[in-house]
């Protein structure tokens, strides 16, 4: 079953859209659901001034899909999704003296990793992700919207129809762009990413594609002593935001 494309479902997830400020157009509560968590959100909801109603358990269903609503669905004002223009206007309008983090995924086509990218990617302060417009997970899918918890509408994701001229574009603009492979012989912890930096991760399966490798300035791997070859690119991805952070927070 197909769901909404304009709701956020879940209480774990309409709680941070809630908390954020994210722009509900209206709550939707399973009729007779008795929780604490929910009755928590209907007082968000108010103080919020959030409009909210109750509704059967079908309705919930039908617009959540094969996302477990728990009793309870934001449907958004503006899908959930933050209202821009073309990447190149985004381009123009960003500060360079910041040294600008900025993540691009390669492709990945499973929404639960994409929400969760998206996910770190705000919480660790990037300026934005950048996904191209084809063989990419559905940027409105309820389960991207679950899985980035809100972020969604709080950084700016931006799709591209060529990610390579996109990577080509940073690097005229002044970032170091660095793509994430296995083979690579620099560890990302003896790599210094604490300029403006252009992180590229690959799709779940084939990693990154040809080009887009190789036209990267650097790629780097994250060390793994174990005997598992990769790593779910949504975990790869917090393991290299993460470092970028530390290594700016130590110097």
């Amino acid at each position: 079953m197909s769901a909404d494309r304009s709701v956020i479902a879940g209480i774990h997830a309409v709680k941070h859209a809630l908390d954020a400020g994210d722009p509900i157009e209206e709550l939707l509560i399973e009729k007779g659901k008795r929780h604490p968590r929910i009755n928590e959100l209907i007082h968000l909801a108010k103080k919020a001034g959030v409009r909210f109603s109750f509704v059967p358990r079908q309705a919930l269903i039908r617009l959540s899909g094969s996302v477990p609503h728990q009793g309870v669905v934001a449907k958004m004002a503006t899908a959930g999704v933050m209202r821009l223009g073309s990447f190149e206007d985004w381009l123009k309008t960003l500060d360079m003296g910041q040294s600008p983090l900025v993540l691009l995924l390669d492709q990945v086509t499973d929404p639960h990793n994409l929400g969760a990218c998206v996910r770190t990617a705000e919480a660790t302060g990037c300026a934005a992700v950048i996904v191209p417009k084809d063989h990419a997970a559905d940027l409105h899918s309820p389960v991207v919207a679950k899985s980035a918890c809100g972020a969604l509408a709080r950084l700016p994701v931006l799709q591209v129809t060529n990610l390579k001229r996109c990577i080509e574009q940073l690097q005229h603009k002044g970032f170091w762009t660095v793509g994430l492979a296995g083979e690579a012989g620099a560890s990302i912890y003896d790599v210094n990413l604490s300029g403006a930096t252009a992180v590229v991760m690959g799709s779940e399966g084939k990693g990154l594609r040809r080009l887009v490798r190789e036209t990267c300035d650097q790629l780097i791997r994250i060390p793994m002593p174990g005997l598992v070859e990769s790593l779910n690119v949504s975990v790869a991805t917090g393991v290299a935001l993460f470092e970028i952070n530390r290594q700016r927070d130590a110097g």
